[in-house]
Protein backbone atom coordinates (compact mmCIF):
# COMPACT_ATOMS: atom_id res chain seq x y z
CA UNK A 1 0.00 0.00 0.00
CA UNK A 2 0.95 3.63 -0.43
CA UNK A 3 0.66 5.43 2.88
CA UNK A 4 0.63 9.21 3.29
CA UNK A 5 1.37 10.31 6.86
CA UNK A 6 -0.04 13.79 7.36
CA UNK A 7 0.87 16.13 10.23
CA UNK A 8 -0.07 19.77 10.70
CA UNK A 9 2.16 20.64 13.66
CA UNK A 10 5.01 18.13 13.97
CA UNK A 11 8.22 18.33 11.99
CA UNK A 12 9.06 15.73 9.34
CA UNK A 13 11.65 14.08 11.61
CA UNK A 14 9.36 13.70 14.60
CA UNK A 15 10.27 10.78 16.88
CA UNK A 16 6.88 9.06 16.78
CA UNK A 17 5.96 9.86 13.19
CA UNK A 18 9.28 9.33 11.39
CA UNK A 19 11.59 7.38 13.70
CA UNK A 20 8.98 4.89 14.83
CA UNK A 21 5.83 4.65 12.73
CA UNK A 22 7.11 5.58 9.27
CA UNK A 23 10.23 3.42 9.55
CA UNK A 24 8.14 0.48 10.74
CA UNK A 25 5.55 0.88 7.99
CA UNK A 26 8.28 1.23 5.36
CA UNK A 27 9.19 -2.41 5.99
CA UNK A 28 5.99 -3.43 4.19
CA UNK A 29 4.65 -0.32 2.42
CA UNK A 30 5.56 2.81 0.46
CA UNK A 31 5.52 5.72 2.91
CA UNK A 32 5.37 9.47 2.38
CA UNK A 33 5.31 12.07 5.16
CA UNK A 34 3.74 15.47 4.50
CA UNK A 35 4.66 17.98 7.18
CA UNK A 36 5.10 21.74 7.73
CA UNK A 37 8.62 23.13 7.81
CA UNK A 38 10.56 26.34 7.29
CA UNK A 39 10.96 25.50 3.61
CA UNK A 40 8.96 23.53 1.06
CA UNK A 41 10.56 20.65 -0.78
CA UNK A 42 10.78 16.92 -1.39
CA UNK A 43 13.46 14.40 -0.46
CA UNK A 44 14.06 10.74 0.37
CA UNK A 45 15.35 9.84 3.83
CA UNK A 46 16.00 6.21 4.76
CA UNK A 47 13.59 5.06 2.08
CA UNK A 48 10.80 7.40 3.20
CA UNK A 49 9.66 10.25 0.98
CA UNK A 50 9.45 13.56 2.84
CA UNK A 51 7.29 16.36 1.43
CA UNK A 52 7.40 19.66 3.32
CA UNK A 53 5.18 22.70 2.91
CA UNK A 54 6.33 26.12 4.04
CA UNK A 55 4.90 27.18 7.36
CA UNK A 56 4.18 30.93 7.82
CA UNK A 57 6.10 32.69 10.57
CA UNK A 58 2.96 33.57 12.53
CA UNK A 59 0.78 30.90 14.17
CA UNK A 60 -2.19 33.11 13.32
CA UNK A 61 -1.61 32.08 9.70
CA UNK A 62 -1.99 28.36 10.48
CA UNK A 63 -4.97 28.11 8.07
CA UNK A 64 -2.52 28.84 5.24
CA UNK A 65 -0.45 25.85 6.38
CA UNK A 66 -3.58 23.71 6.29
CA UNK A 67 -4.43 24.81 2.74
CA UNK A 68 -0.89 23.97 1.62
CA UNK A 69 -1.11 20.59 3.34
CA UNK A 70 -4.45 19.89 1.64
CA UNK A 71 -2.99 20.70 -1.76
CA UNK A 72 0.03 18.46 -1.13
CA UNK A 73 -2.23 15.74 0.21
CA UNK A 74 -4.49 15.75 -2.85
CA UNK A 75 -1.42 15.55 -5.09
CA UNK A 76 -0.45 12.22 -3.50
CA UNK A 77 -1.74 9.00 -5.01
CA UNK A 78 -1.98 7.34 -1.59
CA UNK A 79 -4.17 4.42 -0.55
CA UNK A 80 -4.29 5.49 3.10
CA UNK A 81 -4.00 8.89 4.78
CA UNK A 82 -2.56 8.48 8.29
CA UNK A 83 -3.40 11.70 10.19
CA UNK A 84 -1.79 12.93 13.41
CA UNK A 85 -3.90 15.89 14.60
CA UNK A 86 -7.60 16.85 14.40
CA UNK A 87 -6.99 19.42 11.64
CA UNK A 88 -4.84 16.91 9.74
CA UNK A 89 -7.71 14.45 10.15
CA UNK A 90 -10.08 17.00 8.60
CA UNK A 91 -7.77 17.16 5.58
CA UNK A 92 -7.60 13.37 5.47
CA UNK A 93 -11.37 13.02 5.58
CA UNK A 94 -11.73 15.56 2.76
CA UNK A 95 -9.19 13.56 0.73
CA UNK A 96 -11.08 10.38 1.53
CA UNK A 97 -14.32 11.65 0.03
CA UNK A 98 -12.70 13.51 -2.84
CA UNK A 99 -10.43 10.63 -3.89
CA UNK A 100 -12.15 7.54 -2.50
CA UNK A 101 -9.29 6.64 -0.14
CA UNK A 102 -9.03 5.40 3.46
CA UNK A 103 -8.09 7.24 6.65
CA UNK A 104 -6.38 6.33 9.92
CA UNK A 105 -6.39 8.70 12.89
CA UNK A 106 -3.41 8.65 15.26
CA UNK A 107 -4.31 10.32 18.58
CA UNK A 108 -1.20 11.73 20.27
CA UNK A 109 -2.85 14.09 22.75
CA UNK A 110 -6.03 14.99 24.60
CA UNK A 111 -6.71 17.70 22.04
CA UNK A 112 -9.79 19.26 23.75
CA UNK A 113 -7.47 20.47 26.51
CA UNK A 114 -4.29 20.86 24.43
CA UNK A 115 -5.70 23.23 21.80
CA UNK A 116 -7.08 25.84 24.27
CA UNK A 117 -3.74 25.72 26.11
CA UNK A 118 -1.82 26.29 22.88
CA UNK A 119 -4.10 29.27 22.18
CA UNK A 120 -3.32 30.60 25.69
CA UNK A 121 -6.94 30.53 26.77
CA UNK A 122 -7.15 30.45 30.60
CA UNK A 123 -7.87 26.98 31.95
CA UNK A 124 -11.34 26.71 33.47
CA UNK A 125 -12.67 29.83 31.75
CA UNK A 126 -16.01 29.80 29.95
CA UNK A 127 -14.23 30.20 26.59
CA UNK A 128 -11.90 27.30 27.38
CA UNK A 129 -14.77 24.99 28.34
CA UNK A 130 -16.78 25.92 25.25
CA UNK A 131 -13.82 25.44 22.90
CA UNK A 132 -12.90 22.16 24.58
CA UNK A 133 -16.43 20.81 24.07
CA UNK A 134 -16.42 21.95 20.44
CA UNK A 135 -13.03 20.38 19.69
CA UNK A 136 -14.09 17.12 21.32
CA UNK A 137 -17.34 16.84 19.36
CA UNK A 138 -15.70 17.68 16.02
CA UNK A 139 -12.77 15.32 16.68
CA UNK A 140 -15.09 12.41 17.55
CA UNK A 141 -17.26 13.07 14.48
CA UNK A 142 -14.21 13.04 12.22
CA UNK A 143 -12.72 9.97 13.94
CA UNK A 144 -15.92 8.04 13.13
CA UNK A 145 -15.07 8.52 9.46
CA UNK A 146 -11.67 6.87 9.85
CA UNK A 147 -11.23 3.20 9.07
CA UNK A 148 -9.07 2.73 12.15
CA UNK A 149 -7.69 4.72 15.09
CA UNK A 150 -4.56 4.57 17.24
CA UNK A 151 -4.09 6.18 20.66
CA UNK A 152 -0.87 6.86 22.52
CA UNK A 153 -2.22 5.62 25.89
CA UNK A 154 -5.26 4.14 27.61
CA UNK A 155 -6.08 7.54 29.13
CA UNK A 156 -6.10 9.21 25.71
CA UNK A 157 -8.20 6.36 24.28
CA UNK A 158 -10.83 6.51 27.06
CA UNK A 159 -12.85 9.39 25.58
CA UNK A 160 -13.17 7.57 22.24
CA UNK A 161 -14.14 4.26 23.84
CA UNK A 162 -16.90 6.01 25.73
CA UNK A 163 -18.32 6.87 22.31
CA UNK A 164 -18.07 3.42 20.79
CA UNK A 165 -14.68 3.68 19.05
CA UNK A 166 -11.86 1.22 19.81
CA UNK A 167 -8.42 2.74 19.26
CA UNK A 168 -5.43 0.42 19.09
CA UNK A 169 -2.97 1.45 21.82
CA UNK A 170 0.31 2.49 20.21
CA UNK A 171 2.47 3.82 23.02
CA UNK A 172 5.62 5.90 22.57
CA UNK A 173 7.91 3.15 23.77
CA UNK A 174 11.62 3.31 23.00
CA UNK A 175 13.42 1.78 20.04
CA UNK A 176 15.84 -0.74 21.49
CA UNK A 177 17.90 -1.73 18.43
CA UNK A 178 19.84 1.52 17.98
CA UNK A 179 23.07 0.20 19.55
CA UNK A 180 22.95 2.98 22.14
CA UNK A 181 25.90 3.14 24.56
CA UNK A 182 25.01 1.80 27.99
CA UNK A 183 27.20 1.96 31.08
CA UNK A 184 25.70 0.69 34.34
CA UNK A 185 28.65 2.04 36.36
CA UNK A 186 28.24 5.81 36.20
CA UNK A 187 30.59 8.38 37.64
CA UNK A 188 29.80 11.94 38.63
CA UNK A 189 26.49 13.58 39.42
CA UNK A 190 25.10 14.81 36.11
CA UNK A 191 21.32 15.16 36.06
CA UNK A 192 19.56 15.07 32.69
CA UNK A 193 16.48 17.11 31.78
CA UNK A 194 15.01 16.48 28.34
CA UNK A 195 12.26 18.36 26.49
CA UNK A 196 11.83 19.26 22.83
CA UNK A 197 10.93 22.90 23.53
CA UNK A 198 11.16 23.66 27.21
CA UNK A 199 8.05 25.34 28.60
CA UNK A 200 6.84 26.13 32.10
CA UNK A 201 4.75 22.96 32.35
CA UNK A 202 7.90 20.84 31.88
CA UNK A 203 9.01 21.91 35.37
CA UNK A 204 12.46 23.09 34.34
CA UNK A 205 12.28 26.02 36.76
CA UNK A 206 11.50 23.73 39.69
CA UNK A 207 14.35 21.40 38.71
CA UNK A 208 16.88 24.23 38.44
CA UNK A 209 15.91 25.45 41.90
CA UNK A 210 16.13 21.91 43.31
CA UNK A 211 19.59 21.37 41.82
CA UNK A 212 20.72 24.69 43.29
CA UNK A 213 19.72 23.43 46.73
CA UNK A 214 21.37 20.03 46.22
CA UNK A 215 24.64 21.78 45.35
CA UNK A 216 24.94 22.95 48.95
CA UNK A 217 25.58 19.30 49.83
CA UNK A 218 26.99 18.06 46.55
CA UNK A 219 28.78 21.01 44.90
CA UNK A 220 29.87 18.91 41.91
CA UNK A 221 26.29 18.24 40.70
CA UNK A 222 25.44 19.51 37.21
CA UNK A 223 22.31 19.74 35.11
CA UNK A 224 22.17 19.16 31.34
CA UNK A 225 19.15 20.55 29.48
CA UNK A 226 18.65 18.47 26.33
CA UNK A 227 16.42 20.37 23.91
CA UNK A 228 15.58 23.93 22.94
CA UNK A 229 15.67 26.44 25.78
CA UNK A 230 13.41 29.47 25.34
CA UNK A 231 15.17 32.84 25.29
CA UNK A 232 13.45 34.06 28.46
CA UNK A 233 14.47 30.90 30.30
CA UNK A 234 18.05 31.20 29.05
CA UNK A 235 18.18 34.79 30.30
CA UNK A 236 16.78 33.66 33.65
CA UNK A 237 19.55 31.06 34.02
CA UNK A 238 22.28 33.55 33.10
CA UNK A 239 20.88 36.26 35.32
CA UNK A 240 20.70 33.96 38.33
CA UNK A 241 24.36 33.00 38.07
CA UNK A 242 23.41 29.36 37.66
CA UNK A 243 24.91 28.92 34.21
CA UNK A 244 28.06 27.60 35.84
CA UNK A 245 26.42 24.24 36.57
CA UNK A 246 23.81 24.17 33.79
CA UNK A 247 24.56 23.09 30.21
CA UNK A 248 22.01 23.40 27.41
CA UNK A 249 22.53 21.38 24.24
CA UNK A 250 19.81 22.79 22.03
CA UNK A 251 18.06 20.41 19.65
CA UNK A 252 20.01 17.20 19.00
CA UNK A 253 19.51 14.60 16.24
CA UNK A 254 17.91 11.37 17.42
CA UNK A 255 21.02 9.26 17.99
CA UNK A 256 23.09 12.16 19.30
CA UNK A 257 20.35 12.84 21.85
CA UNK A 258 20.71 9.30 23.21
CA UNK A 259 24.49 9.56 23.29
CA UNK A 260 24.29 12.74 25.35
CA UNK A 261 21.69 11.32 27.75
CA UNK A 262 23.83 8.23 28.31
CA UNK A 263 26.38 10.44 30.10
CA UNK A 264 23.88 11.22 32.86
CA UNK A 265 23.37 9.65 36.27
CA UNK A 266 19.62 10.29 36.62
CA UNK A 267 16.76 11.65 34.53
CA UNK A 268 14.30 14.37 35.58
CA UNK A 269 10.70 14.24 34.35
CA UNK A 270 8.62 16.62 36.44
CA UNK A 271 5.70 17.69 34.25
CA UNK A 272 3.43 20.18 36.01
CA UNK A 273 -0.25 19.12 35.64
CA UNK A 274 -1.42 22.60 34.67
CA UNK A 275 -4.07 21.23 32.30
CA UNK A 276 -5.67 17.87 31.57
CA UNK A 277 -3.46 16.70 28.72
CA UNK A 278 -0.41 16.95 30.98
CA UNK A 279 -2.17 15.16 33.83
CA UNK A 280 -2.78 12.04 31.73
CA UNK A 281 0.44 12.19 29.70
CA UNK A 282 2.90 9.32 29.26
CA UNK A 283 5.99 11.02 27.78
CA UNK A 284 8.38 9.06 25.57
CA UNK A 285 11.17 10.72 27.58
CA UNK A 286 10.39 8.36 30.44
CA UNK A 287 11.15 5.30 28.33
CA UNK A 288 14.28 6.91 26.87
CA UNK A 289 15.68 7.46 30.36
CA UNK A 290 14.78 3.89 31.30
CA UNK A 291 16.39 2.44 28.18
CA UNK A 292 19.68 4.10 29.12
CA UNK A 293 19.52 2.78 32.67
CA UNK A 294 18.93 6.19 34.28
CA UNK A 295 16.92 6.14 37.50
CA UNK A 296 14.10 8.64 37.10
CA UNK A 297 12.65 11.35 39.29
CA UNK A 298 9.16 11.73 37.86
CA UNK A 299 5.82 13.41 38.46
CA UNK A 300 3.36 11.35 40.47
CA UNK A 301 0.71 11.33 37.73
CA UNK A 302 -1.50 8.35 36.74
CA UNK A 303 0.16 7.05 33.56
CA UNK A 304 3.70 7.80 34.76
CA UNK A 305 2.96 6.25 38.16
CA UNK A 306 1.77 3.05 36.50
CA UNK A 307 5.06 2.55 34.63
CA UNK A 308 7.50 3.72 37.33
CA UNK A 309 5.68 1.79 40.04
CA UNK A 310 5.51 -1.42 38.04
CA UNK A 311 9.14 -1.22 36.92
CA UNK A 312 10.47 0.11 40.26
CA UNK A 313 12.79 2.37 38.30
CA UNK A 314 12.73 5.67 40.16
CA UNK A 315 11.14 8.06 42.63
CA UNK A 316 7.73 9.69 42.19
CA UNK A 317 7.36 13.26 43.46
CA UNK A 318 4.88 16.08 43.72
CA UNK A 319 6.11 18.04 40.67
CA UNK A 320 5.15 21.37 42.21
CA UNK A 321 7.27 20.80 45.32
CA UNK A 322 10.89 21.90 44.97
CA UNK A 323 11.53 20.29 48.38
CA UNK A 324 10.28 16.92 47.13
CA UNK A 325 12.46 17.11 43.99
CA UNK A 326 15.46 18.15 46.11
CA UNK A 327 14.95 15.25 48.51
CA UNK A 328 14.62 12.74 45.65
CA UNK A 329 17.85 13.92 44.00
CA UNK A 330 19.67 13.83 47.32
CA UNK A 331 18.39 10.32 48.03
CA UNK A 332 19.79 8.99 44.76
CA UNK A 333 23.17 10.62 45.43
CA UNK A 334 23.19 9.35 49.03
CA UNK A 335 22.33 5.80 47.88
CA UNK A 336 24.26 5.10 44.65
CA UNK A 337 23.62 1.37 44.90
CA UNK A 338 19.88 1.95 45.04
CA UNK A 339 20.10 4.37 42.13
CA UNK A 340 21.97 1.76 40.10
CA UNK A 341 19.35 -0.87 40.95
CA UNK A 342 16.49 1.40 39.84
CA UNK A 343 18.30 2.22 36.61
CA UNK A 344 18.88 -1.47 35.86
CA UNK A 345 15.20 -2.19 36.60
CA UNK A 346 14.12 0.49 34.14
CA UNK A 347 16.38 -0.76 31.37
CA UNK A 348 15.20 -4.33 31.86
CA UNK A 349 11.55 -3.22 31.77
CA UNK A 350 12.08 -1.45 28.43
CA UNK A 351 13.95 -4.36 26.88
CA UNK A 352 11.27 -6.81 28.01
CA UNK A 353 8.05 -4.79 27.86
CA UNK A 354 8.16 -1.08 26.99
CA UNK A 355 9.85 -1.39 23.60
CA UNK A 356 8.78 -0.21 20.16
CA UNK A 357 9.04 -3.66 18.55
CA UNK A 358 5.88 -4.66 20.44
CA UNK A 359 4.06 -1.58 19.20
CA UNK A 360 5.37 -2.13 15.67
CA UNK A 361 3.62 -5.49 15.53
CA UNK A 362 0.28 -3.82 16.39
CA UNK A 363 0.87 -1.10 13.82
CA UNK A 364 1.73 -3.48 10.99
CA UNK A 365 -1.11 -5.86 11.85
CA UNK A 366 -3.65 -3.02 11.76
CA UNK A 367 -2.48 -2.14 8.26
CA UNK A 368 -2.57 -5.79 7.17
CA UNK A 369 -6.16 -5.99 8.38
CA UNK A 370 -6.99 -2.80 6.52
CA UNK A 371 -5.38 -4.10 3.35
CA UNK A 372 -7.18 -7.42 3.70
CA UNK A 373 -10.53 -5.71 4.19
CA UNK A 374 -9.94 -3.60 1.08
CA UNK A 375 -8.96 -6.66 -0.96
CA UNK A 376 -12.04 -8.54 0.22
CA UNK A 377 -14.36 -5.73 -0.86
CA UNK A 378 -12.97 -5.57 -4.39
Amino acid sequence: MKICMLTSTHGPGDGRIFQKEAKSLAKEHDVTIIAPSNESGSSITEGIRIVTVKRPDSTALHPITLLRLLRACLAEDADVYHCHEPDALLIGVLAKYLKGKRVIYDIHEHWPSEIPFDLRIPNGSLIQRALSAFVSSVEIALARRAESTFAVSESVAARFRERGLEPVILSNYSITDLDIPYSPNRNGRNLMFMAGNMQSFHGVGECIEAVSRVRKRYPDVSLTLVGNVREDLSEHISGSGRNGFITSTGFLPYREMYERLSKGTAGLLVFQPTYYNISIGLPNKLFDYMLLGLPVIASDLPEIRSVVGRADCGILVDPGSVNAITEAITYLFDHPGEAERMGANGRRAVLETYNWSRMESYLLQTYRNLDGAASGSE
